[in-house]
């Protein structure tokens, strides 16, 4: 079983090395980058934590179906070689880096302004996981619901492993 601590610092780190370095700046530039944000989010399963993030990438012009090609590539292969790195196994490239191209920006937009991006991106509060996966909202639920001593395991477990975890983050000066 591992622990949730190690495996979320493990893939914000792996998220810190995709979007740093030489071929970090280069792709930024050629593609028109100029920013991004991150939300960590943590789930639990049939195989235990899950912690996973939501990232929006800013560019200064849409972006081409090729070159949605070439930066899924440059990503998947950068942060699957930092969660190698990190004593993992490779992320499904199928579901592990999954880039969803921004045709209603303006809508989304619109709602960040009004909710907050932290409660848009991330929507603790109201997200649930997928399958029998639960996002912690829905085990504290299930913990009011039910007071099962599993929950309450999981939840103080959830406490102690992410405490002072940052769960938004901002490209450095993109948040001005």
């Amino acid at each position: 079983r591992d622990d949730l601590k190690e495996m979320r610092q493990a893939v914000t780190k792996a998220h810190t090395k995709t979007v740093s370095g030489r071929p970090w700046k280069k792709i930024k530039h050629d593609l028109g980058i100029i920013g991004w944000v991150r939300a960590l989010e943590v789930t639990h399963g049939w195989f235990g934590w899950h912690p996973h993030l939501h990232i929006l990438l800013f560019t200064r012009h849409p972006l081409s179906q090729a070159q949605i090609d070439v930066l899924w590539q440059f990503l998947y292969e950068r942060w699957s070689d930092a969660i190698v790195a990190a004593g993992y196994r490779s992320p499904n490239p199928e579901r592990g880096l999954v880039i969803s191209h921004g045709k209603d920006a303006g809508h989304y937009v619109t709602k960040i302004c009004n909710q907050g991006l932290a409660a848009e991106i991330s929507q603790a509060d109201s997200k649930k996981g997928r399958l029998a996966s639960r996002s912690i909202p829905q085990i504290i639920d299930d913990w009011g619901d039910h007071r099962r001593e599993s929950d309450k395991l999981l939840l103080l477990e959830w406490l102690g492993c992410m405490y002072q975890a940052r769960h938004l983050t901002w490209s450095r000066g993109f948040r001005k």
